[in-house]
């Protein structure tokens, strides 16, 4: 998305922007990790944007979402009014609610010209007019009233509990949640761990949820050394039951005897029978690793090194893998400069050493339900059923969703009415970066028209 001119602090003000992509798994769609560096800078915001730099509007100006029958519908797109009456002129990335709704962020111009955030509810099974309401009132004078300046990449729980970051009325950058009418900061820029480290700097953009009102999500801690003004990055997990908790920070010892080095890769959570469970890569000086956070411990499934059927493992998306209850896990990868895509089932041997098996699900070269062949890959996401949503572009350039179902069967998205998808759900154009799906198999994502 592109830069909120109102707060530029949330953004890198000295330093570079770190490109976090795979150049050609998923075309013009790369993650952009903007780290601060500045002393004043309070958050960096994870994105979604092309090459260009431009953002996802600029070629994404309309928000699509399954409805009950599992046709893609029009949820709203830019120019149409939101439900002040006032005209939408910018669509945030949205998230899949559990019971089938959209939660999302958008930008709106009122008659005096004036343009503010603010967080909606797309209901795809209502009438075209009737389809985006507002989530809840943003209110002013509490300490963690949100004042949203750009997009804040809602999420919600199956309880409808949404959470975002934002800055907030008492002047600090907070992981926010909002239910029953209340406003509540679960963390924020300043706070300390129960480890007792500073939370210097917030990922926005990088919350998930996880079992029983826990979020995780990325940060940047402080060094201990107030003449150190280099942060550490770190996957911190919070609640307001247990205050905020470190699960791997930069530096420190992970399994496997090796260290996490930065950059972190954006997380994916999941309310499990163990509790919340975690997936992500990171870098290790080995090279990098996908971990999975799990009834309390942490292991390293997926080092480079390994060797496959189409060659070692050279490589890890940044991007958040798949993830299911039972601990089984996919990764969009690269061995020999080939994009693939591996499922990783979990076997526990015993408690603390469980052993994976990894599956070849998806790489470059092939075919496709209709007979193109596949390019550029993305991050992959997991249902309850062991569905694998996946979006690829394929040899002639075009951009389409495609399911693998539990069974092995491969369809695109409008090819087969199976798992809630439907026939032309692609006479649009999409952007397979802000793909969501929930357990259920319902998905949104941006798109044009």
């Amino acid at each position: 998305m592109r830069e909120p001119a109102a707060a530029p602090a949330r953004f890198l003000t000295e330093g570079t922007a770190i490109k976090l992509g795979f150049s050609g798994f998923i075309g013009a769609s790369v993650l952009v990790c903007a780290l601060a560096c500045a002393t004043n800078a309070h958050a960096i915001a994870l994105t979604l944007s092309g090459e260009d730099g431009s953002g996802v509007t600029a070629s994404s100006q309309a928000l699509w979402a399954s409805d009950s029958s599992g046709v893609s519908v029009l949820i709203t797109e830019v120019g149409l009014p939101a439900p002040s009456g006032e005209s939408f002129t910018e669509v945030g990335v949205p998230s899949m609610m559990p019971d089938g709704r959209v939660l999302f962020g958008a930008e709106s111009r009122g008659k005096d010209g004036k343009t503010h955030w603010e967080i909606y509810y797309g209901n795809p099974d209502a009438p075209p007019v009737n389809r985006v309401r507002a989530a809840f009132e943003l209110k002013h004078g509490g300490a963690c009233d949100p004042l949203l300046s750009g997009d804040p990449y809602p999420i919600a729980d199956s309880n409808g509990m949404i959470a975002f970051m934002s800055h907030t009325a008492d002047k600090r950058d907070s992981l926010v949640t909002y239910a029953n009418g209340v406003a509540s900061c679960l963390a924020r820029a300043g706070d300390k761990t129960n480890q007792g480290s500073r939370i210097a700097v917030l990922a926005f953009g990088s919350p998930q949820m996880g079992a029983n009102g826990e979020l995780v999500f990325d940060a940047w801690l402080a060094d201990p050394n107030p003449a150190v003004s280099e942060h550490r990055q770190a996957l911190l997990i919070a609640s307001a039951k247990r205050g905020i908790t470190e699960l791997a920070v930069e530096g420190n010892a992970g399994p496997n005897n090796t260290r996490y080095e930065r950059p972190f890769g954006l997380p994916s959570a999941i309310a499990s029978p163990d509790g919340t469970m975690v997936a992500f890569t990171s870098r290790t000086p080995s090279g990098a690793a996908l971990f999975l956070y799990r009834n309390g411990s942490m292991t390293r499934l997926l080092p480079t090194g390994v060797v496959t059927t189409i060659g070692p493992v050279s490589f890890l998306s940044p991007g958040r893998p798949g993830l299911m209850t039972d601990g089984t896990t996919a990764v969009l990868a690269g061995c020999a400069r080939i994009p693939a895509i591996f499922k990783l089932a979990q076997q526990l041997g015993h408690e603390h050493s469980p052993s994976a098996l990894l599956d070849l699900s998806m790489e470059r070269g092939q075919l496709t339900p209709f007979g193109s062949e596949l390019e550029s890959l993305g991050d992959p996401i997991m249902t309850a059923s062991g569905a694998m949503f996946v979006g690829a572009t394929d040899t002639e350039g075009r951009e389409r969703l495609y399911v693998l179902d539990g069974y092995g069967a491969f369809f695109e998205v409008g090819g087969q009415v199976i798992y809630r998808i439907a026939y032309g759900a692609h006479e649009h154009s999409i952007f397979t970066g802000t793909l969501s799906v929930n357990q259920h198999g319902d998905f949104t994502y941006l798109g044009g028209k």
